[in-house]
């Protein structure tokens, strides 16, 4: 089996897919995001694991992106700038 990337999978028409095996979300299988950067989805906590030394890398460069960013966000609220 081939694995695919660490960048969210659609097929052509918009439906998203397991980053591990290609699976097509539907009714009856739910893709659950990548709790730690949220960028892919996984049918199964088996993908997940599979997928994680080729999403390792991608998975805490994008976590460390969010972190600064809802960092930066809560540092500035109620923090305004005076001239």
């Amino acid at each position: 089996r081939s694995t695919m990337s660490c960048v969210p999978v659609a097929d052509g028409g918009g439906n998203e897919a397991c980053a591990n095996c290609g699976k097509q979300g539907s009714d009856t299988v739910v893709l659950k995001n990548c709790t730690a950067c949220r960028l892919v989805k996984y049918c199964s906590a088996d993908c997940q694991r599979a997928h994680r030394k080729l999403h390792k890398k991608a998975c805490k460069q994008r976590a460390a992106e969010l972190k600064a960013l809802k960092d930066e966000q809560l540092y500035g609220q109620g923090h305004e700038r005076q001239e």
